[in-house]
């Protein structure tokens, strides 16, 4: 049986090598990565759904995001990415949560990355009526000692509509809602990654469902 440091050696490889050929000569090693990440995510995903049935990922290769980078909109990235993410959903274009283990990089995140700006204006205008509710979650302890927000994009004023002294400015900034928390790739070799995963999920989830219930109310 393939054992899970293979998925960084993979990694490592590809990125050293990042070219269709190379992939073409490796293509069972990658096959193996990919059943391995299944074998892994499997029972991960049930015990999720388990007690939590609004997840609409019906399996994990469904929820396995492809590695080829989309060279029509981005000709300037490598061919191929330099990790393996896999999502988990509540459905098309709602907040989900995620997880990446990469060749530079291993997180657990959940949120909205970038969305459109008619879901933008109604997670605004949640936080301006329920504000509070956000902070209760981002603020709480077990959220705080494990997440941290995305911070690198948000606007530099006030969005328009809002003053620049409201009391939830700076969450009002933010042009992505979403947490993350970075662990060492020994956790996914070694280390009680499954706990890891399941612990994130159930305190990530109130932030998904304060987002979910802005983009979905009417």
């Amino acid at each position: 049986m393939m054992r899970r440091e293979e998925v960084f050696s993979f990694l490592d490889e590809l990125q050293e090598n990042n070219s269709k050929e190379w992939m073409d000569a490796n293509r069972k090693w990658y096959t193996d990565v990919k059943q391995l990440l299944c074998d892994t995510y499997g029972p991960i995903l049930e015990e999720l759904r388990s007690f939590d049935p609004r997840i609409v990922t019906p399996n994990v290769r469904r929820g396995l995001n492809r590695i080829n980078n989309n060279l029509m909109f981005h000709p300037e990235r490598p061919t191929y990415k330099d990790h393996f993410g896999f999502g988990i959903g509540f459905g098309k274009g709602l907040a989900d949560f995620y997880i990446q283990l990469g060749a530079y990089e291993c997180f657990v995140a959940g949120g909205i990355w970038h969305p459109p700006v008619s879901e933008l204006k109604k997670i605004r205008s949640e936080i301006d009526y329920e504000g509070v509710k956000l902070l209760r979650i981002i603020e709480g302890p077990e959220f705080k000692s494990r997440f941290e927000l995305f911070q690198e994009d948000r606007l530099r004023n006030a969005p328009k509509g809002y003053a620049k002294d409201h009391q939830y400015i700076e969450l009002l900034k933010m042009k992505s809602y979403a947490a993350w928390r970075g662990f060492d790739r020994s956790m996914f070799i070694n280390g009680s990654f499954k706990e890891l995963i399941l612990e994130s999920y159930k305190i990530l989830i109130p932030l998904l469902d304060f987002i979910n219930v802005a983009i979905s109310d009417e």
